[in-house]
């Protein structure tokens, strides 16, 4: 069927094509295809939509499926819709992406929230760790639970938050054995720039050395960092085998994925192209929740197969967490005021209970 064009989709293909990294086709630059915009009836039947991230998605699941939901997309959208990524930091770090989505420079970004404060401060609730035991958790929680509050929060800075969801735990990762809290003490780890995080690993002992992602395997070789914490793929995407020897399951913090778009971009999308959009958005990230499981197997038993040794996070490291965690919501109902933290931890308690009830864990 012959997708009808409008005015609205006439207007995001100006967009998310003359503003800087917002979009893109082959080698076309943003001046070529805008201008062909106003002249070719090709170009005006055609949005163009790209995603940044900082992230390195070269063969691992999240990769894969991109691809693959790109090819579907275009085929939903009879090929009216053309989406690209960049990643590996390819337009810009975390704090670039976030910065560049909010003023429009970019289209669509993938972001964890720790690098999301600057604009949208109730982000760093998403941050709190020890609160979640398994992803399905979180994942109820936000999709019954707290999802439209977040959406207000991302709206106000003008942002569209199209999706929230967890598929995995960030893990500690050491080049020495930690077997306890005492292990920790001393420990030179290095975690997310964030205060709040820097607050929750130095409440357990560790000296916090807050560094880009990109400098942290030369930082462990030159002997500045001692440990890191990041889900278990991270390990093989940046070739962390042989410069950490131990894995220890703390499971402390889901890994959260979110992808924003400028809100003003998306307003200017025709309501087809919106549904489209996060329709690609929705099935793409269920997929991932569903296959990430599967992929983290393969990978414990590469890291395993390759003699870094893996082990259950101790009772005393469990505790750490959770003193850890109240160190994290005292800083935070400072900062955004105890009314919505508190808000927020009432609606975790409510949909943690909901979720046990209707799966009948005790």
């Amino acid at each position: 069927m012959k997708r009808t064009k409008s005015k609205s989709r006439l207007l995001c293909l100006g967009l998310c094509l003359v503003l800087t990294g917002c979009g893109t086709a082959g080698e076309v630059s943003p001046a070529e295809t805008s201008s062909a915009a106003e002249t070719s009836e090709t170009a005006e039947e055609t949005v163009y939509l790209s995603v940044a991230t900082s992230g390195n998605w070269e063969n691992i699941i999240r990769g894969e499926l991109f691809e693959e939901y790109t090819e579907k997309l275009s085929a939903w959208s009879d090929g009216e819709i053309v989406m690209k990524i960049y990643y590996d930091g390819e337009l810009g770090t975390d704090l670039e992406l976030i910065a560049g989505v909010q003023e429009g420079t970019l289209c669509i970004v993938n972001l964890v929230p720790t690098y999301q404060t600057s604009a949208v401060p109730e982000a760093a609730l998403l941050d709190i760790p020890g609160l979640f035991e398994t992803t399905e958790e979180f994942n109820y929680f936000i999709d019954n639970y707290y999802m439209d509050s977040l959406q207000e929060y991302y709206q106000a800075a003008g942002i569209r938050l199209l999706t929230c969801s967890a598929f995995s735990f960030r893990q500690l990762t050491s080049n020495q054995e930690v077997t306890s809290l005492t292990d920790l003490k001393g420990l030179k780890l290095r975690t997310m720039e964030s205060e709040y995080q820097i607050a929750f690993w130095q409440s357990m002992g560790a000296t916090v050395i807050p560094l880009s992602f990109t400098e942290v395997r030369l930082a462990i070789q030159q002997g500045i960092l001692d440990a890191q914490e990041n889900p278990l793929g991270y390990m093989i995407t940046t070739n962390l085998i042989g410069v950490q020897d131990y894995v220890i399951l703390t499971n402390h913090l889901p890994m959260i994925s979110t992808y924003l778009m400028n809100e003003e971009q998306y307003q200017a999308l025709s309501e087809e192209d919106r549904e489209l959009l996060q329709r690609f958005m929705d099935e793409m990230s269920q997929e991932l929740v569903e296959q990430e499981p599967a992929e983290e197997d393969e990978i414990l038993e590469e890291l395993t197969a390759q003699g870094v040794q893996i082990s259950e996070a101790s009772k005393d490291i469990r505790e750490g967490i959770q003193a850890g965690k109240e160190v994290v919501i005292g800083m935070l109902r400072e900062d955004l005021g105890a009314e919505v933290v508190d808000d927020y931890l009432e609606q975790v308690a409510e949909a943690k209970e909901a979720y046990a009830a209707e799966n009948e864990i005790e």
